[in-house]
């Protein structure tokens, strides 16, 4: 679970107060991947998808669990197609903060894999991480969908879309059969505002954006062996929205 900071919270309850707007007053209903929306309202919901993607406390959070596993291989890590907006006013695309925390901080053999990469070295790369000579690759959506690499052993996703098609691809990517492999494990970076709003016009917003959220986490956990220990780590957060029944 990785919280907003002060910062970002007021900007997420900013947003999310817009949307409730939009939706009260315009009759326009939360769909998956705003379809049916007006311009307005695909931009709210575009403006607040990124900053949940490019949260902050994301990179602490995910040195904080890698750090023990820094001498391990077979890795993806997905980001987010934003930027991390730093607090000394420093922006840097979460693709390249991701790669520098992993490479320069955790001393990993990383290297990113991006529709900026070209063919051959994508072959490379994927040939490279299959024989344990990387620690691991940092993606965005190039490794979603056409790309079959069965030695991963850990997915870390620190950004994805409400799209059920992109988490089960991204969740079939790790579960591959390969030899010696007997499990898989998915670190799924979930994000949530500091504090709660107590107008509940953006608390029914919130609870509406957030319940798409916990259905994807839902289907991970009871898939997983630690199942019942991720819904326990939950339990605050689907009593906070009343989403006991999910």
């Amino acid at each position: 679970m990785v919280e907003l900071d002060e910062e970002e919270s007021e900007i997420y309850f900013d947003i999310t107060r817009k949307i409730g707007m939009l939706t009260a007053s315009g009759g326009e209903k939360l769909t998956d991947d705003s379809l049916g929306a007006s311009q307005a309202l695909k931009l709210l919901l575009l403006k607040r998808a990124r900053l949940i993607s490019s949260a902050r406390q994301k990179l602490s959070v995910l040195k904080k669990v890698v750090d023990p596993l820094k001498g391990t291989t077979y890795n993806l890590f997905y980001c987010g197609d934003g930027t991390v907006e730093f607090t000394d006013g420093e922006t840097q695309r979460q693709l390249d903060a991701v790669t520098l925390l992993l490479g320069v901080e955790l001393r990993m053999a990383v290297d990113s894999y991006t529709s900026e990469t070209d063919m051959d070295k994508r072959a490379d790369l994927r040939k490279r991480f299959a024989a344990g000579e990387l620690n691991g690759l940092v993606a965005i959506r190039c490794l979603d969908e056409g790309v079959d690499i069965p030695a991963t052993r850990r997915a870390f996703i620190l950004a994805s879309s409400s799209n059920p098609r992109q988490f089960i691809q991204r969740r079939g990517r790790v579960l591959r059969n390969s030899p010696g492999k007997d499990e898989a494990e998915i670190h799924d970076f979930v994000v949530v505002p500091q504090g709660q709003s107590s107008d509940p016009a953006i608390f029914n917003v919130e609870r509406s954006l957030f319940k798409r959220e916990l259905t994807r986490i839902v289907e991970f956990a009871n898939l997983a062996k630690n199942g019942h220990e991720v819904m326990r780590e939950l339990l605050a957060i689907r009593k906070k929205y009343n989403l006991l029944d999910l």
